[in-house]
């Protein structure tokens, strides 16, 4: 019957089949069953030791104190009470509730965390050995290759999460969880782990160059995002992090079952909304939710694996896929910041917060590597098909669609349908007109960033990556840490301020710069980009030239 199912496995997928044959040994099976039960024991056994026991000669005029206790609330006091035998009476709703609560939380913090671990340390292997070149070599599709690593790899942890299944869904039943909103929990979790393994599965592909650092960096990553998911919900766009974890779903049964330790997850819940509808109070609207936000990153999270797969050297996502992308994720984060009376302080910055983050992996996902860029200058007009002569007469055309093009012009296209989606509900919020010019610079130190990638990718240096990575960190984080050391405060140099950091994302101490000191600062980013991009312009029109007229020219 194995063997058979086994043989089914390798003809649907075949990578699927090469992981399970090399991990689901019985000894595997049994650290991983063993792992699972002990955990799920020493928790039972835990819980079990904070059960009160009716002390001998029990006198209750000093009543016993336990949170797990049937309490009297008689004269306005609160004790333990005795049940028809003489023992303690016991609230074992709420003792269940507690043991549901812990195993979903360390449960889906094994599944996140561990999970992602193991597929980026999986993929490091495989390009260390060499072994995944030949997994591109063979006939499998990228579809293929990608469900079978999403399946077979974490496979163990899979068998330790499904051993607890019957503990969970017999204390979430005690506890008088509806066995519905248990099920919500269930797909909810499912749904997160396909976002985060999907990101794992892209993160590795396109990060070798971070060496062994990689699976550390993806899992301590997954760990502050679900950090986050744990703090108080904010009624802003922030909260759209929440749905990322199946913690979400946890809020909504804490906050229907009124578990009172636990008030910090479920504050606010009620008040949440997204576009204006109230989706605080339904667990299945909060359900939709977290699988239109979850659904929506595997989406993207598999487009960029399935067109960096087959060919190493192509960028994450096309032009056209990131101007869709842009917009998809702005709707999300523009639902969640449409909310009655949010904190007007904080909701600004924290959009553009998001979007900061966003364009900053916009820029590393649409970045042409150096043979691309030279493929592109050299042989445009050959690669540009005969029936769109438009774009040969029009080169800013090719900038906007050809996915071997410099990424400026697209960054800017798509920050630009960013301001237009979000400038309806800024007019809405009535922001300061100092908000209005952090967001103009805002953009000019984006492109800013996006030109000094380019230039890195293009040289002929090693490890153009990580030197475009550090200088657009360094540049993003040292700025603003120079100008506090040297007590330089925006009162002081305001025109370094803003010209050098994101000053949109401090709304409640804007940089105090007159009408001069702003264009000033525009006028400066300005002039840096235009000649960064002189300078990525000479580099491929040099490219861009045959090698024979070079080496008349020497």
């Amino acid at each position: 019957m194995t063997l058979r199912l086994l043989d089914k496995i390798g003809n649907w997928n075949p990578q699927l089949f090469r992981e399970i044959k090399g991990r689901l040994n019985t000894g595997n099976m049994a650290i991983a069953s063993a792992f699972s039960l002990s955990g799920q024991l020493l928790l039972f056994m835990y819980y079990s030791a904070q059960i009160p026991v009716t002390p001998p000669n029990w006198n209750q005029t000093y009543p016993i104190y336990n949170r797990f206790c049937a309490l009297e609330t008689a004269n306005s006091s609160k004790g333990c009470v005795r049940d028809a035998l003489g023992n303690l009476a016991i609230d074992w709703r709420e003792w269940w509730l507690e043991i549901f609560i812990w195993l979903s939380i360390l449960s889906v913090l094994a599944l996140l965390v561990a999970g992602t671990y193991m597929l980026v340390s999986d993929l490091d292997k495989e390009e260390r050995r060499g072994t995944l070149n030949f997994i591109r070599l063979s006939p499998q599709s990228a579809k293929t290759i990608f469900l079978g690593k999403i399946l077979g790899v974490p496979i163990l942890l899979y068998l330790a999460a499904i051993l607890t299944v019957p503990l969970h869904l017999y204390a979430g039943l005690a506890a008088q969880i509806p066995l519905n909103e248990i099920l919500c929990f269930y797909i909810a979790v499912a749904a997160s782990c396909a976002l985060f393994y999907s990101t794992a599965m892209l993160f590795g592909l396109t990060t070798s160059w971070l060496g062994g650092l990689q699976p550390w960096l993806a899992s301590a990553t997954v760990f502050v995002v679900f950090g986050i998911s744990w703090l108080p919900l904010t009624r802003t766009a922030l909260d759209v992090l929440h749905f990322l974890s199946p913690l979400a779903m946890l809020r909504y049964q804490l906050f229907l079952v009124d578990k009172g330790d636990f008030d910090s997850l479920v504050e606010n819940l009620d008040k949440l909304q997204w576009f204006y509808s109230p989706v605080g109070t339904n667990i299945a609207s909060g359900l939709v939710l977290s699988l239109l936000v979850c659904g929506t990153g595997t989406y993207w999270m598999w487009q960029g694996w399935q067109r960096r797969f087959p060919n190493p050297s192509a960028t994450v996502l096309s032009k056209r896929q990131s101007y869709l992308l842009v917009i998809c994720c702005q709707v999300i984060f523009l639902g969640f910041a449409l909310q009655s009376n949010p904190p007007v302080d904080s909701n600004f910055p924290i959009l553009l917060l998001l979007n900061l983050v966003m364009f900053l992996a916009l820029i590393a996902a649409l970045t042409s590597d150096r043979q691309s860029l030279y493929d592109w200058a050299r042989y445009r007009k050959q690669i540009v098909p005969s029936n769109q002569k438009l774009w040969r007469r029009y080169p800013i055309l090719d900038l906007i669609w050809s996915d071997k093009s410099p990424a400026v012009v697209a960054i800017a296209l798509n920050f630009l349908s960013s301001v237009i989606i979000l400038t309806p509900w800024a007019l809405l919020e009535k922001p300061d007109i100092n908000e209005f010019w952090g967001v103009i610079c805002c953009l000019n130190l984006l492109l800013i960033y996006a030109a000094i990638t380019q230039l890195f990718l293009f040289t002929k240096t090693r490890n153009q990556e990580i030197l475009a990575a550090c200088t657009v960190g360094g540049a993003i984080s040292l700025p603003p840490l120079i100008l506090s050391l040297l007590l330089l405060t925006p009162q002081k140099a305001p025109i370094l301020w803003l010209s050098l950091t994101f000053s949109g994302f401090w709304p409640l101490w804007s940089v105090p710069a007159s009408e001069n000191t702003i264009l000033l600062s525009i006028l400066s980013q300005w002039t840096v980009l235009l000649l960064l991009n002189l300078k990525l312009r000479s580099q491929l029109k040099l490219a861009g030239e045959s090698a024979s007229k070079a080496l008349l020219k020497v």
